[in-house]
């Protein structure tokens, strides 16, 4: 696959954040091991820091955590 193809196929760390906590979570019966991402989601959503626009710490910090689900078994389990 060619880079570009590649990079049109990632999502944005908010939307893929959105998509496990809001379509996977509760189909997962709501994991323990997927608690940091959806609040890592929450606060990348919340006021806070939409106000004072500087989310981009938030973005790094649920790409880390979605890093770090993907080194482990999936689906996860507790």
């Amino acid at each position: 696959m060619a880079p570009a193809d590649r990079e049109r196929q990632r999502l944005d760390p908010g939307a893929g954040g959105d998509l496990i906590t809001y379509e996977g979570w509760s189909a997962l019966a709501r994991p323990q091991t997927l608690r940091p991402l959806v609040d890592k989601t929450d606060a990348f959503n919340g006021w806070a820091a939409i106000r004072h626009g500087d989310r981009e710490p938030l973005a790094d910090s649920i790409v880390e955590e979605a890093g770090r689900l993907l080194a482990r078994p999936w689906p996860p389990l507790g």
